[in-house]
């Protein structure tokens, strides 16, 4: 039951609601709560502050026990040198991250392996606090690049990836975990992008002090690959010649309502972009951006001339 005009969620009840706010069908009011509030982010080190991620993860993605990354598990990447990081609003954990090294053609980085904000929390720019925080701990310790994976199909992720933090991707993994049955992944093969940050790139700082990034290539130079024509099928160019500077590739505008709808079409829509992303990836093409227009979503795909970072 949303209470957004209850009057008397003052301060004081507020703050002893939070604390129990993944069971509490109240929970939805704290949202109102946050544009007022102080969110801290912080290392988490003790076993207490790693025990209360449990609740969190189960909120996020609906995880069965065996799917939680367990308090144990964080501990020993918080005692061997990785960090754990959460965003607390009075005294509560609203979201976290954690990383940990990995070692990739002779070179260190740091792999991020989760990140998440409470439903309730999502769009208040915790998620981008989080990174950022991880990002200037990285700096502090000699990393110059973060990686970590997420589903393609997921267009918020993608956005928040490419256009918040300023990632480029170079590697697909055919369904990375196997089979998944949490909330968020259930229903279609856990295929992953892997998403690379260079962490003191001119336009990642550019975007981490609040700047926009410099241009570049977008939808209107990109030759669609992928994507949904005027009658709704969906289409893929499997017969072009990869010899375009850049291609673009569509994804479902929301892959939730789409798997609800219609999994079969979710699969179908998958299995091309799979298609489509390993064929370029093979080409040395890289995915550079972003881009949302007319109610579509689109990844933008370049062909590199540099080379690319460990991998």
């Amino acid at each position: 039951m949303r209470v957004a005009g209850d009057s008397n969620m003052k301060r004081g009840r507020f703050a002893i609601c939070l604390r129990a706010c993944y069971d509490c069908k109240r929970s939805s009011a704290c949202a109102l709560f946050i544009m007022t509030s102080t969110i801290e982010i912080r290392e988490l080190k003790t076993m207490a502050e790693l025990d209360a991620t449990v609740a969190l993860q189960r909120a996020v993605w609906g995880m069965r026990d065996v799917e939680v990354s367990s308090p144990h598990t964080l501990r020993a990447i918080v005692h061997s040198g990785g960090a754990v990081f959460g965003a607390m609003l009075q005294g509560a954990l609203v979201g976290f991250c954690f990383g940990f090294a990995a070692l990739r053609e002779g070179e260190l980085l740091l792999w991020s392996h989760m990140a998440a904000a409470h439903p309730d929390f999502q769009g208040q720019g915790i998620g981008f606090r989080l990174k950022q925080a991880q990002r200037t701990w990285a700096l502090k310790r000699g990393y110059r690049w973060m990686a970590w994976t997420f589903d393609p199909l997921q267009a918020g992720n993608a956005n928040f990836n490419f256009n918040r933090l300023g990632v480029t991707a170079r590697h697909y993994s055919v369904d990375h975990y196997g089979e998944m049955q949490d909330g968020l992944n259930a229903g279609l093969a856990s295929d992953r992008l892997e998403a690379q940050w260079e962490l003191e790139a001119p336009h990642v700082v550019a975007l981490a002090q609040g700047r926009q990034r410099g241009a570049g290539a977008g939808l209107a130079e990109a030759r669609p690959l992928v994507w949904v024509d005027v009658e709704g099928a969906l289409q893929i160019d499997a017969w072009t010649a990869i010899d375009q500077a850049h291609f673009a590739i569509e994804i479902p505008p929301d892959i939730a309502a789409l798997k609800q709808g219609d999994v079969e079409r979710a699969k179908t829509w998958q299995l091309l972009v799979r298609q489509a992303m390993t064929t370029l990836f093979d080409a040395k093409y890289a995915v550079t951006g972003f881009e949302r227009s007319a109610g579509k979503a689109w990844y933008i795909v370049t062909r590199e001339s540099q080379p690319h970072p460990p991998s």
